[in-house]
């Protein structure tokens, strides 16, 4: 099997085309040898399934990365929309499981098929290429795809596209008025309030999300803080201040949610340095603690005994002081 081809098929979540096989001599009959012999699958018409997945993906992302290349190797004019655009343009915060959908130029209808929903945008769309492919903009595919979502999903994508600066603040003014007008797209205006682009992952959006709920948002999103000499600490994904030189900060370990092995190194390194804070109170959470309740029940806690009230004036990040000693963790 030529090495160009595998490469293309992990960078296309183990797929292939039938188009990218031809253009690399292997044919019909090898193709069909293929898969009766177990090594590949049929997707759809004219789609395979290699088995060269990507290694450095959770594997949640990996199937949703199937399926949006499902859609756009299903038909060579296709066009990546929606959810599948948005996993494409790398954000984070989607459903595990996504409908495979695309359209195509000018409106141009087509029948959907094995799973694969072609939409009919009459409206002309604005698209770059990725991976060789036309898919639609960040900002058109976060309107086609906030109304399907949940408030949580919703807000935790917009966090996500902030954050990667794929949309800017001022972008979300142009999203609400085409929510508007989009059918189901009203219910989703209000969740827009809530993207904070300070967010680098799901789970922090969600913790940030649960403790909004419960009346206790966070003073402050990574905080940065430093020694009585000056020198940095740490950054706190979660931050609230209890007055004096005192704060509570909560950091989400996101290694269960994020497979990459860089990312599970960056959290480690982002957290050695605030371990064990003085007077300060440091918490640790793993995303299931966050969704199960765990998380809020903690915080407010530990916000109860410390007399804490929103709304105080944060001292300047720079002179924030952690003195190392002991310190509670969960």
């Amino acid at each position: 099997m030529p090495r160009s081809l595998l490469s293309l098929a992990r960078g296309q979540a183990g797929l292939v085309s039938k188009e990218q096989c031809e253009a690399v001599g292997v044919g019909a009959s090898r193709r069909r040898n293929l898969v009766a012999r177990g090594g590949w699958r049929r997707v759809t018409r004219g789609v395979f399934d290699t088995g060269e997945t990507p290694t450095d993906l959770h594997p949640y992302d990996v199937d949703r990365l199937r399926s949006a290349w499902t859609a756009l190797l299903a038909n060579p004019l296709a066009i990546a929309v929606g959810p599948c655009a948005l996993v494409l343009h790398g954000v984070q915060g989607l459903p595990r499981r996504i409908t495979p959908e695309a359209t195509f130029a000018g409106g141009v209808a087509r029948k959907s098929r094995d799973g694969i929903v072609f939409r009919q945008y009459v409206a002309g769309m604005a698209t770059v290429e990725v991976g060789g492919r036309d898919v639609v903009v960040v900002g058109q595919a976060l309107i086609q795809t906030l109304p399907t979502l949940t408030r949580d999903q919703a807000v935790t994508c917009l966090d996500s596209a902030l954050h990667q600066a794929l949309i800017r603040t001022d972008h979300l003014a142009e999203i609400r008025r085409r929510l508007g007008s989009r059918r189901g797209g009203r219910h989703a205006i209000p969740w827009l309030a809530l993207a904070d682009g300070r967010a680098e992952s799901p789970p922090e959006s969600h913790a940030r999300l649960c403790c909004h709920d419960a009346g206790i948002a966070p003073d402050d999103l990574q905080r940065d803080f430093f020694d009585e000499r000056g020198r940095f600490l740490g950054r706190a994904d979660l931050a609230w201040y209890l007055g004096g030189d005192r704060w509570l900060i909560v950091e989400i370990d996101s290694q269960e949610f994020h497979g990459a092995e860089r990312q599970v190194r960056r959290d480690a390194n982002r957290q050695n340095g605030l371990a064990g804070a003085g007077q300060n109170i440091i918490l640790r959470f793993f995303p299931g603690q966050v969704t199960g309740g765990h998380l809020v029940g903690e915080v407010a806690q530990v916000l109860l005994r410390a007399d804490w009230t929103p709304g105080r004036e944060l001292p300047p990040t720079r002179r924030t002081a952690v003195t190392p000693s002991a310190g509670a963790g969960s």
